[in-house]
C-alpha cells in the first residue's frame, strides 16, 4: 500500500513538473494569454506539496528545472526557480502553517520582488547594477511599445525618441519600485485565493485542511506612513516625491486589497445578488475611480471599522 502511495504521488510530483514547464513555455509562443497562463507556474507544485508534503514538492521543483536545465541552459532553470519555485515554497509554507491572509501575501509579494529584480539582472548581465536593469527592461518596453503604435498607424515610426516618450519614461522609472511591488502584491492575493479556494472545495484531496477565509486586515498605525508618503510626494524635493510616490503606490495597494476584503465581507453579510459582484468586478477592471473607491474605502475602515459595525449586536448591547 506504501509503495502503490508513494508510485502515484511521485506521477503527481511527474505531472505537476510538466505541467509547470508547458505554463512557463506559454509565455514565448503567446503574446498575452501565454504572460497570464505563465503566472500559474507556482500553483502545480503548491497542490503537489499540500498533498504529498515537502519531498513531493521539492522533487517537483527539481524535475522543472532539469527539465529547462538541459535543452535550454542553466540559466533559464535558476530564472524558473527565482520567478516561480521560490514563491510556490513560501506559498506552500503559509498555506501549510496556517497563515494570516494577508501575511501570506505580502511575505509572497515580496518574494516575487526580489525575483523579479534577481532575474532582470541576470537577463542584463549587471548584477551590480539593479537600477541600470530596471532602465534597460523600460527601454525594451518602451521600445516596443513604439513599434506597436506604428503598426497601428497611430504615429510616424519608431524614430527619436520625443518629449513626452522621454517623460512618459522618467515616469515610469520613479513609480518602477511601487508599481512592481503592487502587481506582486495582487499576483500574490491571486494565488492565495485560489489555493484556500481549492482546499475548501476538496478538502479532503487536501488532507482534511480547513483554511481560513480570505481576510485583510492591515494595522491602523499603517495609516501614518500614508501621510508621510503624501507629505513627501506633495513636497517638492526630487528624492522625496519618489519616495512618497513609490509609498502612495505601494499603500494605496495594499488598502485596494484591504477594501476587497470588506466589500466581499459586505457582500456576503447581507446577501446581495451575485449578478452585483459580477457587476463589480467589470467596473474593477474597466473604471479606474472605481478602483480608487475600492482602496478608499479600505482606508477609512481604520476608522469605522466597516466589519464590525455590520455585525449583528444583542439586545442588551449599546
Amino acid at each position: 500500500m506504501r509503495g502503490r502511495r508513494f508510485l502515484a504521488a511521485t506521477a503527481e510530483a511527474v505531472l505537476a513538473s510538466v505541467v509547470a514547464v508547458g505554463l512557463f513555455a506559454s509565455g514565448s509562443f503567446f503574446p498575452v494569454l501565454g504572460i497570464v497562463l505563465s503566472l500559474l507556474c507556482p500553483l502545480p507544485f503548491v497542490v503537489v506539496g499540500l498533498r504529498h508534503g515537502r519531498t513531493m514538492l521539492a522533487l517537483a521543483l527539481a524535475l522543472a528545472t532539469l527539465v529547462l536545465i538541459v535543452p535550454l541552459s542553466p540559466q533559464q532553470g535558476l530564472i524558473f526557480l527565482l520567478e516561480f519555485g521560490a514563491p510556490a515554497l513560501v506559498l506552500h509554507e503559509g498555506l501549510r502553517r496556517g497563515a494570516r491572509s494577508d501575511v501570506l501575501v505580502v511575505g509572497v509579494a515580496v518574494v516575487l520582488v526580489v525575483g523579479g529584480v534577481a532575474v532582470l539582472s541576470l537577463a542584463t548581465g549587471r548584477w551590480d547594477e539593479p537600477v541600470r536593469a530596471i532602465e534597460q527592461h523600460l527601454d525594451g518596453l518602451l521600445a516596443d511599445m513604439e513599434a506597436l503604435t506604428a503598426q497601428l498607424g497611430l504615429s510616424d515610426g519608431p524614430g527619436a525618441v520625443d518629449a513626452p516618450a522621454r517623460r512618459l519614461r522618467a515616469a515610469l522609472l520613479a513609480a518602477f519600485p511601487g508599481l512592481l511591488f503592487v502587481g506582486s502584491l495582487l499576483t500574490a492575493a491571486g494565488y492565495a485565493f485560489t489555493l484556500q479556494a481549492m482546499i475548501r472545495r476538496w478538502p479532503v484531496q487536501f488532507g482534511g485542511a480547513q483554511p481560513a477565509a480570505f481576510r485583510w486586515e492591515l494595522p491602523e498605525l499603517l495609516v501614518w506612513p500614508f501621510i508621510g508618503s503624501g507629505v513627501c510626494f506633495l513636497i517638492g524635493i526630487p528624492p522625496l516625491r519618489v519616495v512618497g510616490l513609490n509609498g502612495l503606490i505601494v499603500l494605496l495597494g495594499l488598502y485596494f486589497l484591504q477594501g476587497l476584503s470588506i466589500a466581499a465581507f459586505l457582500f456576503r453579510r447581507f446577501q446581495l445578488p451575485r449578478f452585483l459582484a459580477t457587476l463589480s468586478v467589470i467596473l474593477l477592471v474597466f473604471q479606474p475611480f472605481f478602483t480608487l473607491l475600492v482602496a478608499g474605502l479600505g482606508l477609512f475602515d481604520v476608522w469605522f471599522a466597516f466589519r464590525r459595525l455590520s455585525l449583528p449586536r444583542s439586545p442588551g448591547q449599546p
